[in-house]
C-alpha cells in the first residue's frame, strides 16, 4: 500500500470492532478523508488522542481498498479549552459536523481554505467569552460563501435593487433579501430586522478580534440564529445530530 501524509482535523468518529475507530478527517491537502485507526481504543494507544473530535494532527496514512489506514500521528492542537467547557464543546462539535455534512470525500476544491476556516473558528471559540455564537455564525456565513450558497444581504435577490438600512425581508429558499415590491410575491418571505441585518453583515465582514468583542441584544442573536438554521437546513441533505445538543446548551446556558 502507498502512503501519504496530511494535516487534518477530526470531524467525526465511529467504533469498529473491539479496538478500532473509523475517523473522518478534514485535511488541508486532500479535503475530507475517512480512515481506520487500528487499536485506537486500546489503553495507552498512540492513536487514541489523535482520534478525538476536533483534534488537529499530522497523519501518515496508507491507502486501502475501501478505507485508508492511519499508521502514524502527531497531535498539533487538541483544543483543551473547548473540551473543558460544555458550551464551547457543543459549538465546536456543531462546526465539525456542519463541515462534514456540506463536503464530499476527496474534493480538493478550496480544501486549504476550508481547513483554515475551521481551524480559525476553533481557535476563536477558545477566546470567545460574551458571544460564542458570533464565531459560529461567522463560520456559517463564510462556509456558505465558500460553497457558493452565501445569502445575498445587500440587494434584492429578485430585481437587484439596493436594500436601504432598516428592516428588510428575506427568503431562505431564494437565498437573500427582498425589496418592498418583491417581498409580497415570494411565499417564504419573512421580516429581518435592521439590527439583525447589521449583525449579519458584521459577522460576515469584520475581523476576528472585532467579532470576539461583539455583545449584541439576545433578541437579535436569536433572530439570526433562527434564520441561519433555516437557511442551512434547506441546503444540506440531512439534519445534524449536534443541533439538539447545541440547542439544549443554549437554552440552559450551561
Amino acid at each position: 500500500m502507498s502512503s501519504y501524509s496530511a494535516t487534518g482535523i477530526v470531524l467525526s468518529r465511529t467504533l469498529l470492532g473491539d479496538n478500532d475507530r473509523i475517523i473522518t478527517v478534514y485535511t488541508k491537502e486532500y479535503g475530507k478523508v475517512s480512515a481506520v485507526a487500528k487499536g485506537a481504543r486500546k489503553a495507552g494507544s498512540r492513536l487514541s488522542g489523535a482520534t478525538e473530535l476536533f483534534t488537529s494532527a499530522r497523519l501518515l496514512m496508507a491507502k486501502g481498498r475501501s478505507l485508508d489506514v492511519v499508521s502514524q500521528c502527531e497531535i498539533t492542537e487538541s483544543f483543551q479549552v473547548l473540551r473543558h467547557d460544555l458550551e464551547l464543546m457543543a459549538r465546536a462539535t456543531y462546526l465539525c459536523e456542519l463541515l462534514d455534512h456540506t463536503t464530499v470525500a476527496h474534493d480538493h476544491t478550496a480544501c486549504d481554505r476550508l481547513y483554515d476556516l475551521l481551524m480559525g473558528a476553533l481557535y476563536l471559540l477558545q477566546r470567545a467569552k460574551s458571544y460564542p455564537d458570533g464565531v459560529v455564525h461567522a463560520f456559517e456565513l463564510h462556509l456558505l460563501a465558500e460553497l457558493g450558497y452565501a445569502p445575498v444581504l445587500e440587494e434584492c435577490i429578485r430585481c437587484g435593487e439596493r436594500i436601504e438600512e432598516g428592516s428588510a425581508s428575506i427568503s431562505v429558499l431564494q437565498g437573500g433579501l427582498l425589496c418592498r415590491e418583491h417581498r409580497h410575491v415570494v411565499r417564504d418571505a419573512e421580516l429581518l430586522t435592521g439590527e439583525a441585518l447589521l449583525l449579519l453583515l458584521q459577522l460576515r465582514d469584520q475581523e476576528a478580534d472585532t467579532i470576539l468583542h461583539l455583545s449584541p441584544n439576545p433578541r437579535i442573536t436569536a433572530e439570526i440564529a433562527r434564520m441561519l438554521r433555516r437557511y442551512i437546513s434547506v441546503r444540506i441533505d440531512r439534519p445534524l445530530k449536534s443541533i439538539a445538543f447545541l440547542d439544549e446548551i443554549r437554552h440552559t446556558g450551561a
